[in-house]
């Protein structure tokens, strides 16, 4: 296995982020005028801006602009030693999997033996897989939302793929105020000793999100391959209730 996992220094909170697969496939063109530059410019904080938007997710999640199923950052095989730690050697975790989209990682967590809620905000994704999944439990839910993930101290563990990244990532104080706002809803949804896993683009604002609800944090990072087979950093943190 070609993977490397390094402990991260303690001043990683000052590390910057940029979407997964940002500038791939994109033809340049010649232009003789400045104004190219400003319009492209515009149009990137305008798509960056977007994706903490749930109608942006429901119109991806309908036009197939993600295909059938879409693993973000890593494969969930490339990622599941960490995930088997976190599950703390349990038989029958209740685990919950926020910003599940269409991923496959719910069901690889099923088939292990623990009981898995599918939680995404995009009405569209969910239907599509409970229809396509309807042996697993699916909710639509806006996990920024107080109460909206259920019963207080429910779960053994909560998985983020990358999940609260599409709010911080929208660079704006609205959505990352709306990411502490996720952190706070999913701590209150695990049980105590319970564990939060959260795979994530960058380092910037998430240890200090985590630190300010768990009692402890720890944050690594490993590198791996991603779906599209290219290289891929991805942070790890494991925050404890």
């Amino acid at each position: 296995r070609r993977s490397r996992r390094t402990r991260l220094a303690a001043g990683m909170g000052a590390a910057s982020s940029q979407p997964a697969g940002a500038g791939r496939g994109r033809r340049r063109r010649p232009c003789s005028g400045s104004c190219c530059g400003g319009l492209a410019l515009f149009r990137s904080n305008f798509f960056q801006s977007c994706i903490g938007e749930k109608d942006y997710w429901d119109a991806a999640y309908a036009a197939g602009r993600y295909r059938d199923s879409y693993e973000w950052l890593q494969t969930t095989n490339e990622l599941w030693p960490y995930i088997e730690r976190a599950l703390e050697g349990s038989s029958c975790s209740k685990v919950l999997h926020v910003g599940c989209g269409n991923s496959d990682l719910g069901r690889i967590v099923t088939l292990a033996g623990h009981k898995v809620v599918n939680v995404d905000y995009s009405g569209v994704v969910i239907e599509s897989m409970r229809q396509k999944h309807p042996e697993q439990e699916w909710l639509q839910a806006d996990c920024a939302e107080a109460g909206a993930l259920g019963s207080e101290g429910v779960y053994d563990l909560c998985i983020d793929k990358g999940g609260i990244d599409a709010l911080i990532e929208s660079y704006t104080d609205r959505m990352l105020q709306r990411a502490r706002a996720m952190v706070v809803e999913i701590h209150r949804v695990l049980r105590p000793g319970g564990r939060y896993l959260l795979f994530s683009n960058g380092s910037q604002h998430r240890k200090e999100m985590l630190d300010a609800c768990f009692q402890r944090v720890e944050a690594e990072y490993c590198e791996g391959y991603s779906m599209d087979l290219y290289r891929k950093l991805v942070f790890v943190y494991i925050s404890h209730k």
